[in-house]
């Protein structure tokens, strides 16, 4: 039986901090948690070290509120019925049963392409209820200068974040994305920039501890695409945390998003995964492949390079997906730098983008759906039989099954390897 933390105030800069559950919030009105580029958490602790993974004041915050929510039964059900094991094999794959998740949680939407527009007559996260909203997320550092989706900077007193070690190929030089030309910090009546609202919110049917849902950009009720912006806010939502087992994932449409809203899943996890510190593969530029699992992905991590160049670099495939309707799923995680072995103290953000079959209503398997977290080798189980009777041959098969075809997979791969060529080729000409 697992315990939840209880945290006691902090002192932190959280503006109009949280009332009882009876007040009447709305995300407009809702706390702000505010950060700057310095509270950037770039190393945490390997999984060789077996102590206790670390809090930083982002997670204490998040988790004290976390866990204020599920004491006041905001939550459709607990946590404390979910059991873990360990999947024997080489994968190592995180089996957890969670069969009140199955059988509690809102029904999916029903999605029918990947471009499937925002419909403001359909649930979206603006109708939460207000005790399910934790606290906005405003970087301080961002906001003074206005960015737009295309990455560009249209003031000069803002910085970018660089990672440790940023040498040659950690130079930022932005490009016009193919997607978006929405202004980051959007214009207020009397002049003044007005910062858009990133908000978290709990997930009322949790997988696991910390399960909350990051809503990018929340305003501007966006579908379920990704922009330079919210792929920036995820990754440095990630940065703010100094816990090892910190996950985020995205699920496209077609790909197992439940909700046609734009928004990433965060929860902690206190088990290692696969993708934590499986070699890769370099493709071209910044552009690596994953294979550790049986539906092959490309990967980017942020070691050597910038919040923004990541981000930008990651939604040129992103965009890339979605322009030619292909399903996708992306996994955030703290993991070893891609050079290094699996027990190396150097350690970064890692984060996997999987082309993949588009899921349209179909019957799923019967022991767990193929989305972001089952692609990073953490499966919630549906049904007690699944649970104790997978192998990881099972698993395997369930997650190929996911698999685009060879020869479609092969083509995207081609022009994942052109863009990074790309991506080298304008870095060298430009140093």
């Amino acid at each position: 039986v697992r315990q939840h933390l209880r945290l006691d105030p902090i002192s932190c800069t959280v503006r109009n901090l949280w009332e009882s559950s009876s007040s009447s919030m709305s995300v407009a009105n809702t706390d702000t948690y505010e950060f700057s580029d310095s509270e950037f958490i770039y190393q945490t602790r390997p999984w060789v070290d077996k102590e206790a993974s670390q809090l930083s004041r982002f997670d204490i915050e998040l988790q004290k509120r976390w866990n204020k929510a599920m004491s006041l039964g905001v939550f459709r059900y607990g946590i404390d019925h979910i059991v873990t094991r360990v999947i024997p094999g080489p994968k190592r794959y995180i089996g957890q049963l969670n069969t009140l998740r199955a059988t509690e949680r809102r029904k999916p939407q029903e999605i029918s392409s990947v471009n499937q527009p925002f419909n403001d007559k359909a649930f979206s996260f603006s109708w939460v209820k207000s005790e399910e909203i934790l606290f906005n997320l405003q970087n301080v550092t961002t906001s003074k200068k206005s960015i737009t989706d295309d990455g560009v900077s249209r003031e000069t007193n803002g910085t970018d974040v660089q990672s440790p070690h940023c040498g040659q190929n950690g130079n930022s030089h932005d490009l016009s994305s193919s997607l978006g030309d929405a202004i980051h910090s959007q214009s207020s009546t009397d002049g003044e920039v007005k910062p858009e609202r990133h908000t978290l919110i709990v997930n009322v049917s949790p997988m696991e501890f910390g399960h909350c849902l990051l809503v990018p950009q929340i305003d501007s009720h966006r579908p379920q695409v990704l922009t330079q912006t919210s792929i920036r806010v995820a990754i440095e939502t990630m940065l703010l945390s100094k816990h090892r087992g910190i996950r985020m994932g995205f699920n496209s449409l077609c790909a197992f998003a439940s909700v046609n809203h734009l928004h990433f899943h965060l929860y902690y996890l206190e088990q290692e995964l696969i993708v934590d510190y499986f070699p890769v593969h370099h493709l071209g530029g910044r552009y690596f492949e994953f294979t550790g699992l049986p539906c092959p992905g490309f990967a980017l991590q942020l070691y050597g390079t910038t919040v923004s160049e990541m981000a930008r670099q990651t939604h040129r495939i992103s965009s890339y997906f979605h322009e030619n309707d292909i399903a996708h799923n992306i996994f955030l995680c703290r993991g070893s730098v891609f050079s290094e072995e699996r027990n190396s103290m150097l350690t970064t953000i890692r984060l996997f983008i999987w082309p993949r079959k588009k899921f349209i209503g179909q019957k799923s398997a019967d022991e767990f759906n193929v989305a972001c977290i089952e692609l990073g080798g953490h499966l919630p189980i549906k049904e007690v039989e699944g649970y104790y009777k997978l192998t990881e041959t099972d698993v395997d098969a369930i997650i190929a099954d996911a698999c685009l075809p060879p020869e479609q997979y092969k083509d995207i791969r081609d022009h994942v390897i052109k863009m990074g060529l790309e991506e080298a080729d304008k870095l060298q000409r430009n140093l």
